[in-house]
């Protein structure tokens, strides 16, 4: 059991085991992950590797500069926790550019049902809309994507209503309002 700790010990005492977990999440996240699925999933993959990046940059500053702390902990600790808004934001940035460039190369347009519609409210009174559309592949099959809304067109949409959509070939689940 002792041995055990010793080891448990010198891993975590270790300067390179924060700096290749680093390397290692921001491969997984970035490479990994198939681009549908982050796209499908963007903010929970966000927000959680966000999180891990932020516990990575505290755990890689007290490993390889643990007098920041001591000097300048206010801006230390901004620092680290900027890099969770920084892997969002470059994570959300990577899945839009996703999506764009298959409706540009792969872009398909065709008439969906609409089947549900949401609308999330935050605490400041901003929206989010999204509506849930159902359409017919080339192979005949029925297929159902969630499309994004403004607050404009969330109102004027309703369940039942036929549209035009784009979705990718290559990627059904990414769609679009179309707008010829």
């Amino acid at each position: 059991m002792e041995d055990e700790l010793t080891l448990q010990q010198k891993i975590l005492t270790n300067k390179f085991t924060p700096l290749v977990l680093m390397l290692f999440q921001l491969w997984f996240f970035f490479y990994v992950i198939p681009p549908d699925v982050a796209d499908n999933y963007f903010v929970l993959f966000s927000i959680l590797g966000g999180a891990i990046t932020c516990a990575l940059s505290f755990w890689l500053i007290g490993v390889w500069c643990p007098i920041l702390y001591d000097k300048i902990p206010i801006i230390t600790g901004l620092f680290c926790i900027s890099t969770l808004f920084i892997f969002g934001m470059a994570f959300i940035w990577m899945t839009t550019q996703f999506s764009s460039n298959q409706l540009k190369k792969n872009g398909v347009v065709t008439l969906a049902v609409v089947v549900d519609k949401t609308q999330y409210f935050n605490h400041k009174g901003h929206t989010t809309q999204n509506m849930d559309v159902e359409f017919v592949l080339p192979d005949n099959t029925k297929h159902r994507s969630n499309i994004l809304l403004t607050e404009h067109e969330y109102h004027n949409i309703q369940e039942g209503m036929t549209l035009p959509i784009m979705y990718s070939s290559a990627y059904p689940d990414v769609a679009a309002m179309y707008h010829p």
